[in-house]
């Protein structure tokens, strides 16, 4: 009976605990993609392509491409009406999916958010990937689905 008892604790140890010694909680990633989110939609009319140089630590080349050009069709608005961007959550950041792939943690993360200013309404779909485990839980946003709808 002893060395079955030893097999499960060995089983435990090598195959379950690394999966979630490194594993994060559902809300530090959805406050974590939410923040990023309302620090990169939080822009005024003065912003220049390098000002968002920070910012795009966060995020895949794929993904900042999507979102550079989706932001470009604004910048000229935002400019010309020298407006201050005030990004609002109407649906709360949840994990949609999440899992391993290849090793990888990832996590799949919905929200909407409004930008008044721009009486825009965009819904996110975020595919989250965590570069290390040992790094302290750096994130990258890999890529991102966004719907936008005008807000009456």
């Amino acid at each position: 009976m002893k060395p079955f008892l030893q097999r499960i604790l060995l089983w435990f140890v090598f195959f379950i605990s690394p999966f979630t010694l490194y594993a994060q909680s559902d809300n530090q990633i959805c406050q974590w993609v939410k923040g990023t989110l309302l620090d990169t939609f939080s822009l005024d009319y003065t912003y220049k392509p390098s000002d968002g140089e920070e910012l795009r630590k966060s995020y895949t080349e794929n993904a900042w491409d999507a979102l550079t050009e989706f932001l470009g069709n604004y910048l000229p608005i935002i400019r010309e009406k020298r407006l201050t961007l005030h990004p609002v959550f109407i649906k709360e950041p949840f994990i949609a999916e999440k899992g391993i792939f290849s090793g990888v943690h990832f996590w799949r993360v919905n929200e909407v958010l409004s930008i008044p200013e721009l009486n825009i309404i965009i819904a996110f779909s975020v595919l989250v990937i965590e570069t290390s485990p040992l790094s302290n839980g750096r994130y990258l946003i890999q890529s991102m689905d966004m719907v936008k709808k005008e807000s009456s």
